[in-house]
């Protein structure tokens, strides 16, 4: 009786701190090719040339690029690009203008929304509205 009570008190705080605690798993190459990417970035002054203080939304973009590159097997050594000059082109204006909502997002001046398609809609703010007037 008295081990029931543990187990129950056990379960109920694992999933508590599991679902404070939901983020992906990256496999560590994965996490190392976005580090390595992200290092390159800063130490050609990308960030500061676009003034991305924040990198959250930088570096959850490069995570699901690079997953993506892992499943398709384009993580191996054999690549001697990991991207096209065109793919890293389009990459490098994604984290610009991803950056750029991320950080109007955290001020309040847009939100946003899943869609039926699960793509995210965004929106001024009540707030976004008045501060553009």
């Amino acid at each position: 009786m008295v081990w029931d009570f543990f187990i129950c008190v056990f379960l109920s705080i694992f999933n508590i701190s599991n679902k404070n605690n939901m983020s992906k798993v990256y496999q560590p190459i994965v996490i190392e090719e976005t580090d390595n990417l992200i290092e390159g970035l800063q130490e050609s002054k990308f960030f500061e040339d676009y003034q991305i203080d924040d990198l959250t939304f930088v570096r959850e973009h490069l995570l699901e690029i690079m997953t993506n590159k892992f499943i398709n097997g384009e993580l191996d050594n054999d690549f001697d690009e990991l991207f096209t000059e065109d793919e890293f082109s389009k990459i490098l204006q994604e984290l610009v203008a991803g950056s750029l909502l991320y950080e109007l997002k955290k001020r309040g001046l847009v939100d946003s929304y899943e869609d039926e398609n699960t793509e995210e809609t965004f929106f001024l703010t009540e707030k976004g509205r008045n501060h553009i007037k």
